[in-house]
């Protein structure tokens, strides 16, 4: 094994708070104010920092040459003059360049980048310079969480002087360690373009190009795009220099560590900024080691665009819901609902296709399940994990869509005519449910790679294939190492025996260890280490591969052992593919009169299947990196109604079971999340105010459906905050935690009323309170009816028993109680209040027709929610269905409100989210699809098959645009948690937010797969659209089928056993007026529904006596409607 070192910082600049790091060869590695990040990426060792200032040279032509005069450009060299300030000199066949770093004087919080610029040709030299700065503004730790998310709440000002130009004005709107931070970014000479989003700076393109888009264009957007990669580009006006002419110009930075309220009124103040500047006086003293080069900066490498017959060749098959640009064909799925995306489809996606795999032994959440995440462009295994997704990491992240940085994860570098490079953009790439394929046609010649997990086993294996090339293929797969949280954060040791390398944390003997297996073909090994601690940061394997070689990740956790296995892929998938359609009960769908649906709705069905895997057992997603928790609200509902629609009652017990004891002690309550493995004392212990009620609404729909109330005698222990999180020695039945829990809703019901208090939030995580008073004295109009649902519902399972007489007579009486205030309070003029703010015993009703404080009239969530606990009656449930259908009803799907929160710079009144971010992702934007797929639940308690059909494919991403016309195109094979208007900001958003509403603006895709929505979707279509619940054990039937639909006929499982489900909507489109099981009439009793007719409930000794025998699969269940 080879060992070669790589030093981290060289060198700190610094001044004041501020402290630039550098690492060899003056790369900058980070921005630092004390404990906060200016800049957004800390730069890997083997990449670039991706600030950088540009030299444009113009003809009359336009642009003819672009330089980077900071990192990585084939005439740079670089310094540190006396006063320790970093320069960075170009000498290129035209003209030198020197650009210098320096800091305001008397420790001044301000820095300067200043580019003088020479002339050495004999010709005029026309030239331009921008200069780009990603930008976070956020405490160190939080910017390395998620990058994204930190870019969300970034607000940027554009003010434009005469004088000056542009001055861009960006403040960090969710409060840091020091407050709220500020950066002001201008220039002495004239600014005449800006922009701020990476994702207008480098652009969709980047991916193919490896260059920012935006340097090849003659001006800059000169459009504010809050977006989610924060990069403020400023563009100076083009200066012309005669021959030997020189000219200086200059950028600067400003640095508040808190600007309080909102962002600026008006920009600091220049003047002074000018006099703290210190023109550079002398010349360069130090020159600076040469960073050292892996590739990753040199020429990455694409895959050549395939024929029609190659790809019929590779996808052997069928083609279904086939997407398509002016004839060029860019995505389709085939076989076992995988997907293939073609590389000309990435030309329209700011979210790079990705895919996560998971090892097959993750029905159960203690197994040490080892996942990885992919995506298309060349990022073959990242954030490989064992067990916990946040701490147990092998493999670093990907932290940015656009591919910025080529060390992350493992890659794959291939000696094409004598050159290394990078494998970047494929020919096409494919996902299964247990892997991906990258094909790339190169060179005449072809490479297959394909990375996939065990059914059985926490192993991963990457397979890579060669044909058609006239020698064996030099090869480098490179492997960015974290083990643990952080890049760079721990101290790895790696033993090698023989092919087998075994890498674990120094002087950790409970974390996971981690193996890697090489096949033959690999025949070198080189670690590059830190140079003070010699802690690998990169393992390389280098080999020659003739046909095939492969490396597999294996592992040591909670005594499984799987080092050192190797894999067979066709088995392996054969194996995955048997447990899930195992564990979908072998759903599948058809639809006489509409058979494309069919088709969406069984690959979604199957993808959100995976999503909702990932979700319980390993919680990440593509956007989301940081997880390995359960929110108690989300694991109540996603994975619980997921196993609870699969007939899983036994994961349903243990994800209850783990809920509960993680309820504290001292209060009743839960933590807003929790880690549920060796780290579960890892939580955050503040909640919002509704978190309380759904275990208990959990606990009390499966006490419903199975009638199995011995679960209530199981001993469980608590969670104790005063012995940091530890599980309580005391253990008490469920149901006395129960007992404890109906005691904190009691506790924390607002004086003089019977409605819980808001405490921080509910479920709308933009909507958390913005002061004390409103936790303690508003309430939400939701939290209330989903109370009174769960309490209702527990009272249901538990009546008939003795036993259970008292805490059924206590939560009468509460149930009694809090419905007459519901009314009394919360419903005004017929319209029931998104808030109700109880001052000095008078109600302020807020998102209400009558708020004139706000300006938002109507509320989703109260509404929706109120018609699925049956909190209205008929009449009230109508008014509101009829409120939601024309106020909040959009072409891509319901929104939460029929208007924004007004956004006003950061300036928080009532809510934080909602007034801090400065993005419209996510709930900000409104559309969140987990909030559609209740509003289909609504639906269905009504009856309204019609609006059913029209809305049920609008959260489902296969197809979309059919169902959407204003989506634009995305990855169609996972979960979006949002719909997100296309607009650049919010001000832009709230004063043309009714074109969303007639479809002029577009929507995107938001966030993907870490969502509880998968399960809850699947959950609404198999127990509210084909109406198979269990009451007690028996079978309910209530399906909502509207006529469009045609004949439904559905491959399930009823009690474990397969049977063919025929619904024929015939006089009606809900309620069975027939129930035929092979032929035979069955008897059923109808159950209320307030609203309309209702299900038919159907012994299940009936069914069982009616079936066939057991291994036979013509069990024919007829329903007709």
């Amino acid at each position: 094994m080879i060992t070669t070192s790589v030093t981290d910082i060289v060198y700190s600049a610094q001044s004041g708070l501020l402290r630039f790091n550098f690492m060899q060869g003056n790369m900058l590695k980070n921005m630092l104010a004390d404990s906060i990040m200016i800049n957004l990426f800390e730069t890997p060792r083997q990449d670039a920092a991706i600030a950088n200032i540009y030299l444009r040279e113009w003809d009359n032509n336009g642009i003819v040459q672009v330089t980077p005069l900071l990192f990585h450009n084939e005439g740079i060299k670089t310094y540190k003059n006396a006063q320790g300030e970093v320069i960075w000199q170009t000498t290129s066949p035209r003209f030198v360049a020197t650009a210098m770093l320096s800091f305001a004087t008397g420790q001044g919080n301000t820095y300067y980048y200043s580019v003088q610029v020479e002339n050495k040709s004999c010709d005029a030299l026309r030239y331009d310079l921008i200069y780009g700065q990603d930008l976070s503004l956020c405490d160190l730790s939080a910017t390395k969480t998620n990058e994204s998310y930190c870019s969300q709440y970034l607000d940027h000002k554009v003010f434009n002087l005469e004088e000056y130009g542009y001055i861009l004005s960006s403040r960090q709107n969710l409060p840091q360690s020091c407050g709220n931070p500020l950066l002001q970014l201008g220039s002495f000479s004239p600014v005449i373009g800006f922009s701020t989003d990476g994702y207008q700076f480098f652009a969709k393109q980047y991916k193919f190009t490896h260059q920012p888009t935006i340097i090849n264009t003659p001006r800059l957007e000169n459009k504010n795009y809050q977006y989610e990669m924060a990069y403020v580009a400023l563009q100076l006006q083009p200066v012309t220099l005669s021959s030997g002419e020189q000219a200086s110009q200059v950028f600067y930075g400003s640095y508040l560590s808190h600007q309080p309220g909102a962002n600026l009124e008006q920009p600091l103040d220049i003047a002074q900024i000018r006099a703290t500047y210190r023109p550079p006086e002398t010349l360069p003293t130090t020159e600076a080691e040469a960073p050292v080069e892996l590739g990753y900066a040199q020429r990455p490498l694409s895959g050549e665009t395939l024929r029609s017959d190659e790809i019929e060749h590779l996808f052997a098959g069928e083609k279904r819901v086939i997407e398509e640009s002016d004839g060029q064909l860019l995505s389709f799925f085939y076989q076992d609902a995988n997907y293939v995306t073609l590389a000309a489809k990435e030309h329209y996606l700011e979210r790079a296709t990705g895919h996560i795999i998971s090892s097959g032994n993750n029905l159960d959440f203690n197994n040490p399940i080892m996942n990885s995440t992919h995506f298309i462009y060349g990022v073959f295994n990242s954030h490989l994990t064992l067990g916990n997704t946040t701490l147990n990491k092998l493999l670093g992240i990907n932290r940015n869509l656009l591919n910025l940085f080529k060390s992350s994860g493992q890659r794959i570098l291939v000696q094409i005519e004598g050159e290394y490079r990078l494998l970047a953009m494929p020919s096409a790439y494919e996902v299964g449910t247990n892997f991906s394929r990258w094909v790339y046609k190169l060179a005449g010649g072809l490479i297959l790679i394909r990375a996939f997990a065990s059914q059985s086993q926490p192993v991963i294996q990457l397979d890579i294939e060669i044909s058609g090339f006239a020698r064996p293929l030099n090869v480098i797969v490179s492997h960015q190492l974290v083990m643990g949280d952080l890049e760079e954060a721990s101290l790895i040791e790696i033993e090698q025996q023989d092919n087998l390398l075994l890498i674990s944390r120094q002087h950790d003997d409970t974390g996971p260890q981690f193996s890697m297996i090489a096949s033959t073909a690999f025949t070198g090994v080189e670690k590059r280490v830190d140079s003070d601690s010699q802690s690998p940061l990169y393992l390389l394997l280098k080999g020659q591969i003739e046909r095939q070689a492969s490396i597999a990740f294996g592992g040591v956790l909670k005594g499984v052992d799987s080092r050192g296995s190797w894999l067979d892929f066709h088995h392996e998938r054969q194996q995955y593919h048997a447990q899930f359609r195992d564990l979908m009960n072998d759903f599948s769908i058809h639809f006489s009169a509409a058979p494309q649906q069919a088709v969406k709705l069984n690959h979604a069905m199957h993808w959100f299947t995976h999503n909702a895997l990932v979700h319980y057992s390993s919680p990440h997603g593509l956007e989301q990196a940081a997880g390995a928790a359960w929110g108690t609200r989300d694991v109540t509902q996603g994975p619980l109604e997921f196993f609870m629609a699969m007939g899983r009652y036994q994961q349903v017990e243990a994800i209850l079971c783990q809920t509960y004891r993680h309820q504290y002690l001292e209060t009743g309550t839960w933590p807003q999340w929790f880690m549920f493995d060796e780290y579960g004392q890892k939580q955050q212990q503040e909640s919002h105010g509704d978190v309380v009620v759904w275990p208990l609404k959990a606990l009390a729909d499966y006490l419903q459906a199975t009638g199995h109330l011995a679960l209530l005698d199981t001993p469980l222990p608590y969670t104790s905050i005063e012995h940091g999180f530890a599980f309580t020695q005391q253990q008490e039945t469920l149901l006395q935690h129960v007992q404890r829990q109906i005691d904190h809703i009691v506790e924390h019901l607002v004086p003089g009323t019977f409605l819980s208090s808001y405490g921080d939030g509910d479920w709308d995580d933009t909507l958390q309170p913005a002061n004390q008073s409103l936790r303690k004295n508003m309430v939400s109009g939701w939290t209330i009816p989903l109370t009174l649902q769960a309490l209702k519902t527990m009272m249901q399972a538990l009546q008939g028993h003795a036993k259970f007489a008292d805490i059924i007579a206590r939560m009468s009486q509460l149930a009694a109680s809090m419905q007459a205030d519901y009314h009394k309070y919360l419903i005004k003029d017929g319209v029931i209040s998104g808030f109700i703010h109880f001052n000095q015993g008078e109600a302020e009703y807020l998102l209400h027709p009558v708020d004139q404080t706000t300006q938002i009239k109507y509320r989703l969530l109260p509404a929706k929610r109120s018609i699925i606990s049956e909190s209205f009656d008929k009449e009230m449930a109508e008014q509101h269905m009829k409120i939601i259908l024309e106020n909040l009803m959009f072409p891509d799907g319901v929104r939460l409100m029929d208007k924004m929160a007004e956004y006003k710079a950061g300036r928080q009144t009532y809510f934080k989210r909602a007034e801090l971010s400065a993005n419209l992702g996510r709930e900000i934007g409104l559309q969140y699809c987990h909030a559609h797929i209740r509003f289909l639940e609504a639906l269905c308690k009504m009856g309204m098959a019609q609006e059913l059909y029209d809305n049920l494919f609008k959260t489902v991403p296969v197809g979309i645009q059919e169902c959407v016309p204003n989506a634009e195109p995305r990855q169609a094979n996972c979960y979006f948690s949002s719909s997100d208007a296309k607009f650049d900001d919010r001000y832009q958003a709230y004063s043309d937010f009714q074109q969303l509403k007639t479809g002029d603006v577009a929507v995107k895709s938001g966030w993907r797969i870490y969502s509880s929505g998968p399960g809850i979707y699947i959950n609404q279509i198999i127990s509210s659209l084909l109406g198979l619940r269990y009451q007690c054990g028996d079978l309910l039937l209530d399906p909502v089928i509207s006529r469009q639909f045609g004949d439904v006929t559905v491959q399930y499982q009823v009690y474990q056993r397969p049977i063919t489900l025929r619904i024929h909507p015939l006089q009606g489109e809900f309620t069975p007026k027939r129930v035929l099981l092979n032929g035979q009439p069955l008897a059923f009793s109808l159950q209320a529904n307030p609203y309309r007719s209702g299900a038919a409930l159907i012994r299940r000794q009936d069914i069982e006596a009616g079936m066939m025998k057991e291994n036979s699969s013509d069990n024919q269940l007829v329903i007709y409607l």
